[in-house]
C-alpha cells in the first residue's frame, strides 16, 4: 500500500541515510537564501525550485517509512514553508504589493501539498479517517499493520491537521475571517485524532484572540495544559489573557455600570479563573464567587440568550477544570465546597432557564401530546409525536446540563455534601418536563442501554479528555468508531442521560436526593431532615446557660446602637434616573439586601422611555430590561410608583430639569408621609461632590439624565427627604451590617 520509489532502470532505492544527506544541503542552501535574498526575491522560479526539490527528497524519507521520516517531515515543514511564512509575516511585506500576491500562492500551494500528503499517509498505514477528516478513504477491508505503525501513521496525520490549521490561520490574514472557521475545523479534526495531545487546544486559544473577552482563548489554553501531552507555551499564553483582563478588572470595580452584565461577568469570571492561578487570597476568592452566581444569572434576566450553547459550554467546563482543583489532593488552598457550590449556582440557572423554555414550548398543542405519553406504554410514535420530540429538541441547554450531570455522577463522593434539596428538587422539575423515559427508548435504536451511554454526544465529543468524565469517556464510542445520530436521536440520548442522573440521585446512599415512580416517569424531592441526637442533662444545662449568656449579651448591644440604628435606616429608597443609569448594579445590590423597598417614580420611567431611544445608550435599555423583568416577576422590595403615590409640592418650576425633580419629589414626600419615617433620595455621588464643591454639574441627558444640581438636592433636603449618593449609602450599609447595626429584613 505505501508509496514505492520510482528509481531510474533497475537500480534499488537510494540509501535512507544519503537522502538525509541531500535533503540536509538543500536545508543549508534554503537558510542561505533566507538571509541574504530580498523577500521578494525568495519567490524567484530559481529559489522556488530549491524548496520543491527539498520537499521531494525529504518526502522519499516518508514513503516508504524509514528511520528518518519524522526528520523529513519536520523539514518539509520548516524549510519547505513555514521559514518563509514567518519571513514574510515579520516582516509584514505580505500585505501589500507583489509580495502579497506570490504569499497568497505560497501559502495556496502549502495546503494543496498537505492535503495530498493527508491521503497518501491513509494510504501508507491504512487508515480508515472516514467522518473524521476530510479527505479520508475506507481502508476498513484492507489487512491492518501492527499496532506501532499504526500509531506512528496517526501522529503524522495529526501533524499534517495542525499544519492545514496553521495555514488557514495564516489565509484568514489575507482572505478574510472565513479561514478562521476552516482553521478551527482542522484542529478540531487534530484533536478527535489524538485527544491526547494539548497542542491543538493551543492553536484554538491563539485563533480565537480576544473573543468574549479572550474566555475562548482561556478556555482552550486551559484545556492544553490539563492534557496528557500539554504544549510548553500554552502556560505563557494563558497568563497573557489574564494580564489583559487585569488591566479591565481596574476599571470595571470603579464603574461597574458601563459594562453589560455579559461582558462584566466574563471580565469577572476570568479575573476569579487568575486568581485561582497563583498564590490565592480566600478574600478576594470568596466575594469574585459569590457575586459571579449572582451576575450570571442577571446575565439571563436581561437577555434570554445572552451567551451562545458552545460559550456556555466552556464557561461550565472552566468552571468544573477550577473546581477540580480545588477538590485535588494538593489543591487544599481553596474551599472546594465554595466552588462546588458555584458549579451548583450556575445549574441552577441554567435549570431555571431551561424550565422556562421547556414550558414555553410545551404549551403548544403538539408538545402537549409528550405529557399525555406519562404512564401509557402502548402509545405509538407517529409523525405527530415525533414533530412534538423536535420541538423541544433544539433546546440550547441541554448540553451543559448534560456534562454537569455526568460531573455529579462522577463527582458524587465528593460533592454530594454539597448538593442541596432545594436543586434536586429543581432538577425533579426539570426532569418532569421531559418526554417519557419508554417513548426515548422507542426513538432510541442505539447509544444507551441499562442506564449507560455507550455512543458520544458533540459535547461529549468537546470535553472529551476531561479529567474527571475520563471514566465516562472510556465506555463511549467517538468518531469513527461511532454511529451516525440524527438530531431526533441525539435529543433522545441526551435526555436519557439527564435522566440517568434523575435515577442516580434516587439511589444515592445514605440520604437520595429523589424518588422516582417508576410506572409515570415521576420524579419528587425527598427533603432530608438532620439527624438530632438527644442531649443529656449536663448538655441541656450548659446549652441553656450559654442561650442566656448571648441573649444578654444581645440585648446590651441593642440598648447601645438602638439610637444610631434608626437613624440609620430607610423604610423607602428612591433613585433618581442618572442614578438608574449610572449605578444600576447598585440598585440591584440594594434590592438584594432586602432591608428597604426601592420605590422607581413614574418620572424616571418616563425619562427612561426617552433616553432609551438613542441606539448608543445600553444604560437606559439595560435598566428597562431589569425592572420590565422584576415587576413582571413580583419583587417585594422593588416597585414602581402607584397611581395615588403623590403630595403637592408647594414650589414652581422655572424649567424643565426641575419640572422632572418636583415630580420624583411629589413621590419622596408621599412616602416619608405614608411611612412617617425617613425616605432617602439616591442620586449619583458625583452630584453630590460637586454641591459640597459648590459647583455645577452638566452631565449630557442623552444618556444618563441630567445629574441633580445643589440646588434641587438643598430644594429637597428642606422638604426632610434625605439625598445621598448612591454608592456611598450602599458603603455605609454594608460597613454597619458587618458591625451589627443593621440585620438583615426578615
Amino acid at each position: 500500500m505505501g508509496v514505492a520509489y520510482k528509481g531510474d532502470g533497475n537500480k534499488s532505492p537510494p540509501n535512507p541515510k544519503k537522502l538525509y544527506r541531500a535533503a540536509l544541503e538543500l536545508s543549508n542552501q534554503c537558510d542561505s537564501l533566507l538571509k541574504s535574498s530580498q523577500i521578494i526575491d525568495l519567490f524567484t522560479p530559481e529559489n522556488t525550485a530549491v524548496r520543491d526539490k527539498l520537499r521531494s527528497v525529504a518526502e522519499r524519507l516518508m514513503f516508504p517509512p524509514t528511520q528518518f521520516s519524522r526528520k523529513g517531515e519536520d523539514l518539509i515543514w520548516k524549510k519547505g514553508f513555514y521559514d518563509l511564512i514567518t519571513q514574510c509575516r515579520a516582516t509584514k511585506a505580505h500585505q501589500s504589493g507583489s509580495v502579497r500576491l506570490l504569499y497568497r500562492a505560497h501559502l495556496m500551494c502549502a495546503v494543496g501539498y498537505y492535503q495530498q500528503l493527508l491521503l497518501k499517509l491513509q494510504q501508507q498505514y491504512r487508515l480508515n479517517l472516514c467522518g473524521v477528516v476530510d479527505f479520508a478513504h475506507d481502508y476498513s477491508a484492507v489487512d491492518t499493520l501492527p499496532e506501532a505503525m499504526i500509531k506512528e501513521g496517526i501522529s503524522a496525520v495529526h501533524r499534517c491537521l495542525l499544519y492545514l490549521g496553521d495555514l488557514a490561520r495564516y489565509q484568514s490574514e489575507t482572505e478574510g475571517e472565513t479561514y478562521k472557521s476552516i482553521s478551527k475545523r482542522f484542529y478540531y479534526q487534530a484533536l478527535l485524532i489524538t485527544p491526547e495531545e494539548g497542542r491543538p487546544h493551543n492553536q484554538l486559544g491563539t485563533l480565537a484572540g480576544t473573543l468574549h473577552e479572550g474566555l475562548d482563548a482561556a478556555y482552550h489554553y486551559m484545556r492544553c495544559l490539563s492534557s496528557t501531552i500539554p504544549f510548553p507555551g500554552a502556560g505563557d499564553n494563558l497568563k497573557g489573557v489574564f494580564n489583559k483582563v487585569n488591566s479591565m478588572s481596574k476599571d470595571i470595580m470603579c464603574s461597574p455600570e458601563s459594562y453589560t452584565p455579559t461582558r462584566r461577568f466574563l471580565i469577572c469570571f476570568l479575573l476569579l479563573a487568575d486568581k485561582l492561578s497563583g498564590p490565592v487570597s480566600m478574600s478576594e476568592v470568596d466575594q469574585l464567587v459569590r457575586s459571579l452566581g449572582g451576575d450570571f444569572a442577571d446575565c439571563y434576566n436581561d437577555n434570554p440568550s445572552p451567551f451562545s450553547p458552545d460559550l456556555v459550554l466552556k464557561i461550565i467546563t472552566m468552571v468544573i477544570m477550577l473546581a477540580e482543583n480545588a477538590l485535588a489532593p494538593e489543591g487544599d488552598s481553596v474551599q472546594p465546597k465554595l466552588l462546588v457550590e458555584f458549579v451548583m449556582e450556575l445549574m441552577g440557572t441554567l435549570l431555571t432557564v431551561t424550565i422556562q423554555q421547556l414550558r414555553e414550548v410545551l404549551s403548544s398543542p403538539e408538545p402537549q401530546l409528550l405529557q399525555g405519553l406519562r404512564g401509557n406504554n402502548n402509545s405509538d410514535l407517529d409523525e405527530r409525536l415525533l414533530r412534538s420530540l423536535q420541538a423541544i429538541s433544539t433546546q440550547p441547554l441541554l448540553h451543559p446540563l448534560k456534562i454537569l450531570g455526568d460531573w455529579i455522577k462522577a463527582r458524587h463522593h465528593l460533592i454530594s455534601s454539597n448538593i442541596s434539596g432545594s436543586f434536586w428538587a429543581q432538577f425533579a422539575e426539570f426532569l418532569n418536563l421531559l418526554p417519557h423515559t419508554q417513548l426515548l427508548e422507542k426513538v432510541v435504536k442505539t447509544g444507551f442501554r441499562n442506564l449507560q451511554q455507550s455512543v458520544a454526544l458533540p459535547e461529549d465529543v468537546n470535553v472529551r479528555g476531561l479529567g474527571p468524565l475520563s471514566t465516562l469517556h472510556d465506555q463511549l464510542a467517538f468518531p469513527p468508531l461511532s454511529p451516525d445520530l440524527e438530531i431526533i436521536d441525539e435529543f433522545a440520548l441526551r435526555v436519557l442521560c439527564l435522566k440517568s442522573v434523575g435515577q442516580f440521585g434516587a439511589h444515592l446512599r445514605p440520604r437520595p436526593g429523589l424518588q422516582h415512580d417508576i410506572s409515570r416517569d415521576f420524579y419528587t424531592p425527598i427533603h432530608s431532615k438532620p439527624q438530632i441526637t438527644p442531649m443529656n442533662d449536663e448538655e441541656r444545662r450548659l446549652q441553656m446557660k450559654t442561650m442566656g449568656r448571648l441573649k444578654l449579651q444581645m440585648d446590651v448591644k441593642a440598648l447601645e446602637c438602638s439610637a444610631s440604628q434608626f437613624d440609620s435606616l430607610s423604610p423607602f429608597l428612591v433613585p433618581a434616573t442618572s442614578t438608574v443609569c449610572l449605578h444600576l448594579r447598585t440598585v440591584k445590590l440594594l434590592v438584594a439586601t432586602q432591608r428597604s423597598v426601592i420605590i422607581i417614580p413614574k418620572q424616571v420611567i418616563n425619562d427612561l422611555d426617552g433616553l432609551k431611544k438613542s441606539r448608543e445608550n445600553h444604560y437606559a435599555r439595560e435598566a428597562i430590561k431589569y425592572f420590565e423583568n422584576m415587576f413582571k416577576n413580583g419583587n417585594w422590595w422593588l416597585r414602581s410608583q402607584g397611581e395615588q403615590e403623590t403630595l403637592p409640592v408647594k414650589d414652581q418650576p422655572n424649567s424643565p430639569e426641575m419640572a422632572c425633580f418636583l415630580n420624583v419629589l411629589s413621590c419622596c414626600l408621599y412616602l416619608a408621609n405614608k411611612s412617617q419615617g425617613i425616605v432617602t433620595l439616591l442620586v449619583p455621588d458625583d452630584a453630590v461632590s460637586a454641591a459640597k464643591a459648590q459647583k455645577s454639574c452638566n452631565q449630557p441627558n442623552n444618556y444618563t439624565g441630567n445629574l441633580p444640581s445643589g440646588e434641587l438636592m438643598e430644594l429637597a433636603k428642606r422638604y426632610g427627604i434625605r439625598v445621598e449618593g448612591a454608592l456611598e449609602f450602599y458603603s455605609k450599609w454594608t460597613m454597619s451590617s458587618r458591625h451589627g447595626k443593621i440585620g438583615r429584613g426578615k
